[in-house]
């Protein structure tokens, strides 16, 4: 018997990949869009994330 995953436990990629092969699953979406209602307005990322993170986000975003 297969266990339902932990939505709520899966990082927005994972959760991503998991829509792309189950797109009717709505419990998965709700999850999917509270986790993208939670990103900081201003840069699309996390509110949580350390300085050093967001650095490193942003310096990879201008160098390319």
């Amino acid at each position: 018997m297969m266990t339902k995953p932990n939505y709520r436990n899966m990082t927005r990629a994972e959760l991503k990949k998991h829509l792309l092969s189950d797109r009717n699953n709505q419990e998965a979406w709700e999850i999917f869009f509270e986790k993208l209602s939670d990103l900081d307005q201003n840069t699309g990322h996390s509110p949580d994330l350390p300085p050093e993170e967001m650095e490193k986000i942003f310096r990879t975003k201008l160098s390319n």
